[in-house]
């Protein structure tokens, strides 16, 4: 197949137009055959780690390369992408974290000879979940490396994890998608910039936002976080009782709990850049008047005082720990 021939795979200009920089450079690296044997890839979700870790595990196996970049098309770049290559082998959090049994099946599969070459890839996603045994055992893995195996590390928080892990790995970091290009892109399809603005807030993906936008769980749950705060934001006792009936029976996952409180983070952060005059771009644009309102009654320090009661809200739920009570001491504290 010739290189005219070759057909550029969706993912491949998804990572193009997400990261060209990147792309560019990591093209470089596959036509000189010089890739390394550790990567973390950091940034904030929906930046196309996951999608260049695969796209690269492509690049090593594609039966039909250019100039050392997949075809995106042939059996093995489509084994690659549907997670059924035996020699590409991926880790992802068990519940809350990633435990040591995880990382020693990992290595008991990688001392075995490739199934199909000598080559072998592993990917393990939000690597900072790793308990303090999976990452030495791990680190022991990464301490002693094969010119067979190539591992991909991904992070949203490149600060919880094992300086001696970071020091084995080449950091490469993953740039958000401006929130104002991402936003002129939903407004392409059809999603105002009131529906638009907390999207961009809460994901760089432009599928995810899209997907979120599409789905009537979220869009209730923006309406009960928005009428959380305004209750919170006027001292109301309802707030308290509000924790209870609403957000529990609505926010029941773990990860949306999170999401519950994230949309909270930033409607105080909305209030936050109202009171310095900023001119970056509001979650609530369509709750302006409430916002100046609240703002005008607090002050700087009382805001960013919020904010970072809402971040310490968000580690307790990382724990076993009682949801609901974790949503009520907020309230209350918000409220003081």
């Amino acid at each position: 197949m010739s290189e005219g021939d070759k057909m550029e795979g969706t993912e491949e200009k998804k990572l193009a137009w997400l990261q060209p920089e990147l792309m560019n450079r990591f093209k470089r690296n596959l036509k000189h055959g010089d890739l390394l044997h550790a990567y973390l890839f950091e940034g904030t979700t929906g930046t196309g780690k996951k999608e260049m870790a695969m796209w690269l595990a492509q690049s090593l196996f594609c039966q039909d390369k250019v100039d050392g970049s997949p075809c995106g098309v042939c059996l093995n770049c489509k084994r690659v992408a549907d997670h059924q290559h035996p020699d590409v082998l991926e880790i992802e959090p068990d519940g809350l974290s990633i435990k040591v049994d995880q990382v020693r099946e990992l290595k008991t599969e990688f001392s075995k000879s490739g199934v199909e070459s000598r080559q072998k890839v592993f990917i393990v996603t939000d690597v900072e979940k790793m308990t303090v045994g999976a990452a030495n055992s791990l680190l022991k893995f990464l301490e002693e490396p094969d010119g067979t195996v190539v591992a991909f590390l991904l992070t949203t928080a490149k600060n919880r994890i094992l300086p001696t892990i970071l020091s084995r790995c080449q950091l490469v970091h993953f740039s958000p998608l401006p929130k104002q290009i991402l936003l002129q892109e939903l407004e392409k399809l059809e999603i105002s910039e009131k529906q638009g603005a907390l999207l961009v807030h809460l994901t760089n993906s432009l599928d995810s936002a899209v997907e979120m936008n599409r789905n009537e769980w979220f869009n209730e749950a923006r309406g009960i976080i928005w009428k959380w705060f305004h209750q919170i934001s006027k001292n109301e006792k309802q707030a308290f009782i509000f924790v209870q009936t609403d957000i529990i029976t609505h926010f029941k996952e773990r990860e949306n709990q999170q999401l519950a409180l994230d949309m909270l983070l930033l409607a105080y952060r909305d209030a936050l850049m109202l009171y310095y005059r900023s001119v970056d771009l509001l979650a609530f644009p369509q709750h302006q008047d409430v916002l100046n309102r609240f703002q005008q009654k607090v002050n700087g320090k009382k805001l960013t005082e919020s904010i970072e009661m809402i971040l310490t809200s968000k580690k307790k739920l990382e724990s076993n720990v009682s949801a609901q009570g974790v949503f009520e001491q907020l309230t209350l504290l918000l409220m003081d």
